[in-house]
């Protein structure tokens, strides 16, 4: 698809210098494509939740000595 667009030159600099790409296509592609793996990244991580712990400091303590002794050296 063939779009005309205005863009800040030193932002497409910066992008096209971080992104290592060599054309300005390239670096709208890449730009896009890393703004849509962000956000996918972001959803997911939202959507995982968080896991409540019931562990207090000498439990954990408990469980870190275990660790260490069952540990393979």
């Amino acid at each position: 698809m063939k779009t005309t667009l205005d863009v800040d030159e030193i932002l497409l600099d910066q992008a096209r210098t971080i992104l290592k790409t060599r054309t300005i296509r390239e670096t709208v592609e890449q730009s896009l494509r890393t703004v849509v793996r962000h956000k996918a990244l972001e959803r997911l991580a939202d959507s995982a939740g968080t896991i409540a712990l019931d562990l207090t400091r000498e439990r954990l303590k408990t469980q870190r000595r275990r660790r260490t002794i069952h540990a393979p050296r």
